[in-house]
């Protein structure tokens, strides 16, 4: 190989490495790329802004957060424990013939790269027969369980809404 040759193949990869460099770091500002892609193991699921409303022991109380799925793979919510209540359930308020009602649910999707507000009249986690006082202040805890099989521990900060 001559001298003119070495110079070609190696200003040609040089190009091509600086051509990768900087596709990735374009990919990289505009938020594409593998940093888009959770790690084997990191979790995706995430509740934000978790609060519960105050309840007498024996009563019922909501539960309200943002649930966000970050993960590139959709997944539903398919229950939800809590240790502070006889029961704990799914639930979601629809407006029927002018009247709005309050309905349990089996399971409820979760969007690949997206959110679902657990929010007054709308999706909500109900806990039922509250084993102690849930007064202003106070915190309880919820675990949400997936289809996946992943689970999410949620604290919610008791307040009066």
């Amino acid at each position: 190989m001559n001298r003119e040759s070495v110079v070609r193949n190696w200003q040609r990869t040089f190009a091509s490495c600086c051509s990768l460099a900087l596709a990735a770091a374009v990919g990289a500002a505009c938020g594409v790329g593998s940093a888009d892609v959770p790690a084997q193991g990191e979790p995706t699921l995430f509740a934000t802004g978790a609060w519960a409303r105050a309840a007498d022991s024996g009563a019922a109380t909501a539960v309200y957060f943002m649930l966000e799925n970050r993960d590139t793979i959709a997944d539903t919510l398919r229950g939800v424990r809590a240790a502070a209540s006889d029961e704990a359930s799914i639930h979601i308020s629809m407006q029927h013939s002018g009247t709005m009602h309050m309905t349990a649910i089996a399971a409820l999707p979760v969007p690949a790269r997206d959110s679902v507000s657990f929010r007054p009249l709308g999706a909500h986690v109900m806990l039922l027969g509250v084993n102690r006082p849930l007064a202003d202040g106070d915190s309880v805890d919820i675990t949400l369980d997936f289809v996946s099989g992943d689970s999410l521990k949620v604290r919610a900060g008791v307040r009066k809404p």
